[in-house]
């Protein structure tokens, strides 16, 4: 690695601050960019004194890997706008102790149970992924069982291309969970740090279905030993592409929980009266997905009681039609 004026000023003012020695392990594999991982900390460690470096080999056809601490691993060599974040980390694990996380973050990070892994795809020349690594920076040093593995999708496209990564960042969570751009990390914890059986908020589940992720939402309320009790304010959400992908759920729901599903009507119906047409169009359909047999007098009242208009009297009537054909008695 080349190191401009620039990365090397940082580094220099960076090592000013450090409070203590900082130890970096290079496991180099038979992946033929070993070297520059072992390039870069050797002259990190010549720059800085308190720097040591340790070369494991591995003979293995795997990615070389900076290691920090026990949470974080970077398959790449820090440079550009990655840089600042990995000195930061760097420095985060040379304090005497653990470095605390945000306060809103630290009840989701106590809550973990058994390891979890993150995997965050980065380019050196991509702002917004240093905001993210800085984001990121202390929460496995807060959690120990929080694993972050950064890939440099620059340096290794043929893990972004196996992946389909088209842009960074992008954050992983398993193969169901992936977020691109900026992203709030809170949202990111409660989809990782959840309980088996909890819940999500409202702006984590709304982000997963703008994502295009229902089905996964789906899975996780039907983990679930109650109902989720944001998913009705979902279900009403202003924008029509949040309403959708919850119908989408709601409709999953139903077809394996019915219980559950059911469950969500009578909060749901609640909002019909101070809903707009639209709202109230998409909470007539979620009856007719979840509901049962009882729901046809509710229906049959509204349609007396309020006489609207035809386009939402036919949406009514076709829910009702729906449920006087189904197998869901009360």
């Amino acid at each position: 690695m080349r190191w401009t004026e620039r990365e090397k000023e940082m580094v220099r003012a960076w090592s000013a601050h450090v409070t203590g020695p900082v130890r970096l392990t290079v496991e180099t594999t038979l992946n033929e960019r070993s070297p520059d991982l072992v390039d870069f900390a050797r002259e990190l460690a010549r720059m800085v004194p308190g720097v040591t470096v340790e070369v494991s080999e591995r003979e293995l056809p795997d990615l070389p890997a900076i290691l920090v601490g026990s949470g974080w691993i970077f398959h790449g060599v820090p440079a550009g706008a990655e840089l600042r974040p990995f000195l930061e980390i760097l420095a985060l694990s040379a304090q005497k102790t653990p470095p605390a996380a945000p306060p809103d973050l630290l009840p989701l990070l106590e809550s973990l149970e058994s390891p979890r892994e993150l995997t965050l795809y980065i380019t050196p020349q991509c702002p917004h992924c240093a905001h993210t690594l800085f984001d990121l920076a202390p929460l496995p040093f807060a959690s120990p069982r929080l694993i972050v593995r950064v890939i440099d999708a620059a340096l290794f496209p043929e893990e972004a291309r196996s992946l389909e990564i088209r842009a960074v960042p992008t954050l992983l969570y398993g193969d169901d969970f992936r977020w691109t751009g900026r992203v709030k990390i809170r949202e990111v914890l409660e989809v990782v740090c959840r309980q088996d059986r909890g819940e999500l908020s409202a702006a984590a589940t709304i982000r997963l279905l703008k994502e295009g992720k229902a089905q996964e939402v789906a899975r996780l309320m039907g983990r679930s030993e109650h109902a989720w009790k944001d998913f009705p304010h979902v279900l009403t959400h202003p924008e029509w592409s949040v309403r959708l992908g919850a119908l989408v759920v709601l409709e999953d729901l139903a077809e394996a929980h019915p219980d559950l599903a059911r469950s969500y009507l009578l909060p749901l119906w609640e909002r019909m009266e101070t809903a707009s047409e639209s709202v109230q169009g998409d909470i007539l359909y979620a009856v007719g997905l979840a509901g049962d047999r009882s729901w046809i007098r509710v229906l049959e009242r509204w349609l007396e009681e309020h006489a609207p208009g035809p386009d939402l009297a036919d949406v009514a009537r076709e829910a009702m039609e729906k449920l006087g054909s189904v197998n869901r008695d009360p």
